[in-house]
């Protein structure tokens, strides 16, 4: 039997939900077939298996643990859209047989890759100091699963990058751009020779506004034709050997402003800040970043090894959701995926729902998020934890509590 408490803003219910039971239970249940074929991105942070939790149980025999989440897996699948996508953490005691299970259930053919994520530098490690855990991902069809972009200012290495370059120029504006432009190709040439880059010196132009941008070329492959647009009074000659963009493209961009002219030819503007890249495979998403999600909101110490919350919009972002699409977590944990959909809805303007399925997990008596329940008159219960923790993200974005909370009795 389910108990539903509907929670409205202005009398419309919302997509958010959370659900406490049993994953296994839940994914065959009824009440969630509405959403099979209909799941854009599936996270999951299951039990690593390791023996050295001291908040839930981690220390299952192997083959129990490989027939859990093998179940658990092939449930998953089901719910995967098309273009859909599944990204499973994990470390180095079960990557490789978690592997093995991927393939066996998404085919290794749609397996897309691994993230490897670093983790805080260790020192009582008796041979190797391991600071790195993984994100394995796989395709419902990798035949129809978009490109893994992002926008640079998204990966946390690049955005101070970034962030210092325009700050910079644009403090030079006051000087005139070219100025600003040559303060641009110092910082160009100094980041470059840092960090191995060659990217970043295609963004050597600054507009009048201050803004970083590259003059990308507008000619296509093709056969050379002249240009008569007097709409936007555009007139260019043939080129020798190469075409022009169609005269739909200029137009477009020139009522976006964004056509700019050098030596009397016409360039598209590509703004360093919109500037995209494939995902990279090694990301710094430190495991010190969750705990810090969760000390600012004032739950410090409630979880061992939260994930950070901008590691989920990461790979949210990389996966290409649109409005109405849902985020599918059915190891709840501590709630990060919910704070990162509920985050990522108001950064980006978008329109995301979760589904959070998380069991009834009393947390064990001699931990800290036990005393922490105490102090916040909640149950000592991993799903009770993500309630709360969620009222506090909502309370953070003044967004109201917009989430649906589904009890299994």
């Amino acid at each position: 039997m389910l108990r539903i408490c509907n929670v409205k803003i202005n009398g419309i219910k919302m997509k958010h939900k959370v659900i406490k039971g049993d994953n296994l239970y839940i994914l065959q249940s009824k009440y969630m077939s509405s959403y099979i074929n209909k799941i854009k991105l599936i996270y999951i942070d299951p039990p690593y298996n390791t023996r050295k939790s001291k908040t839930y149980q981690d220390n299952l025999e192997l083959c129990v643990w490989e027939n859990e989440i093998s179940t658990v897996l092939m449930s998953l699948y089901s719910y995967l859209k098309q273009d859909g996508v599944i990204f499973i953490s994990i470390d180095d005691n079960e990557y490789a047989q978690l592997k093995l299970l991927c393939d066996r259930i998404f085919g290794r053919n749609n397996f897309a890759g691994t993230f490897i994520t670093r983790q805080a530098q260790r020192s009582n490690s008796r041979l190797i100091n391991t600071v790195h855990e993984y994100i394995i991902c796989y395709a419902r069809d990798i035949t129809k699963l978009p490109r893994f972009s992002i926008r640079r200012i998204k990966i946390p290495e690049q955005k101070n990058m970034i962030n210092d370059i325009m700050t910079k120029v644009k403090s030079e504006m006051p000087h005139g751009i070219k100025r600003a432009e040559s303060r641009l190709h110092g910082l160009i040439k100094d980041y470059c020779r840092r960090y191995s880059i060659t990217w970043l010196k295609n963004y050597n132009c600054v507009d009048a506004r201050g803004n970083v941008y590259f003059a990308a070329d507008l000619s296509v492959p093709g056969m050379p034709r002249a240009v008569e647009i007097e709409k936007i009074g555009l007139h260019l000659e043939p080129l020798q050997t190469r075409g022009w963009v169609s005269d739909k493209k200029f137009i477009e961009l020139h009522e976006k402003k964004l056509l700019v002219y050098r030596n009397g030819r016409p360039y598209q503007k590509k703004y360093l800040v919109d500037a995209e890249d494939n995902a990279p495979s090694i990301l710094n998403f430190y495991s010190r970043f969750g705990t810090k999600d969760l000390e600012r909101l004032g739950l410090k110490d409630i979880f061992d090894t939260p994930k950070p919350v901008e590691l989920i919009k990461f790979l949210i972002r990389i996966a290409g959701l649109a409005k109405d699409d849902y985020v599918l977590d059915c190891y709840g944990g501590s709630g990060t995926t919910g704070q990162a959909v509920l985050e990522i809805n108001q950064e980006d303007g978008s329109d995301i729902g979760f589904i959070l399925i998380q069991k009834k997990e009393m947390v064990a008596k001699n931990s800290k998020a036990f005393k922490i329940c105490l102090k916040f008159h909640i149950e000592p219960d991993i799903s009770e934890i993500i309630k709360l923790r969620l009222a506090r993200v909502c309370e953070k974005l003044k967004s109201g509590d917009n989430i649906e909370y589904i009890e299994k009795l």
